[in-house]
């Protein structure tokens, strides 16, 4: 599911992303209607294709001995 919610402020907007720790921030909009974030409860692909190369590099390191 999608949200899209509306901020004023700095603090405003940290308060929001603060509130939503279970949900992914994917886009930031700050267009002439307002200020938004948008937050999903499902993960974009570019994130997990980065979790498993970061995964994948820790790996590697520990193979060779460097961690």
């Amino acid at each position: 599911m999608i949200a899209k919610i509306q901020y004023i402020s700095e603090q405003d907007r940290k308060n929001v992303i603060d509130s939503n720790p279970n949900k992914v921030l994917i886009e930031e909009q700050n267009i002439l209607e307002g200020n938004f974030l948008i937050f999903s409860d499902v993960r974009p692909n570019e994130f997990i294709l980065r979790d498993i190369k970061d995964n994948t590099d820790i790996i590697i390191l520990k193979q060779e001995g460097i961690l």
